[in-house]
């Protein structure tokens, strides 16, 4: 009897994980495509967060001390996105800020103070499923990369290329 419960229950357990895993995986995809956005109409550095101790991913704005207003700006947790709690199973297998690896347990990727940012690259992975996120230092949208039929644009250099008179 045990056994067919434990057959039917199975099943029905490994979906809600994945479920749970695949919710998380978009999440971040969220919080990469909110970075691009207050990255792209905000004056402020922008930086995106993860802790591994706690599993927690969230957005970081270098802002006004509110204790020392006119004193120096410092990294405060951004009010205007909510942080991702990762599900127990799931770990980031990866991180890349311009194609540099990122092994700290506790990390902070930053848009720089000209406006411009990096390009960030986020692998997740559960016990039901992964996901590889993509963020293009000119795009406002990630892309998931581990998808099939996912393209990713790259930007090319054609000149340095020697294809500088090609047609488009």
């Amino acid at each position: 009897m045990m056994v067919i419960i434990g057959a039917l229950a199975m099943p029905r357990f490994l979906a809600v994980e994945r479920q749970r895993e695949e919710k998380s995986i978009v999440e971040v995809e969220d919080l990469l495509r909110m970075f691009a956005f207050r990255n792209a109409v905000g004056t402020q550095q922008i930086g995106l967060h993860f802790d591994q101790s706690t599993r927690e991913m969230s957005l970081w704005i270098l802002d006004l001390n509110p204790k020392d207003p006119e004193g120096n700006r410092v990294w405060q947790q951004d009010r205007l996105s909510s942080s991702v709690e990762l599900p127990e199973h799931m770990v980031v297998n990866g991180v890349m800020s311009d194609d540099i690896e990122i092994h700290e347990e506790v990390w902070t990727i930053t848009s720089n103070p000209d406006g411009s940012r990096p390009r960030i690259g986020i692998s997740l992975s559960g016990s039901e499923t992964s996901g590889t996120l993509m963020l293009e230092n000119y795009s406002s949208v990630p892309a998931r990369i581990d998808l099939e039929g996912t393209v990713v644009r790259r930007e090319i250099d054609l000149d340095g290329e020697g294809r500088g008179s090609d047609r488009w």
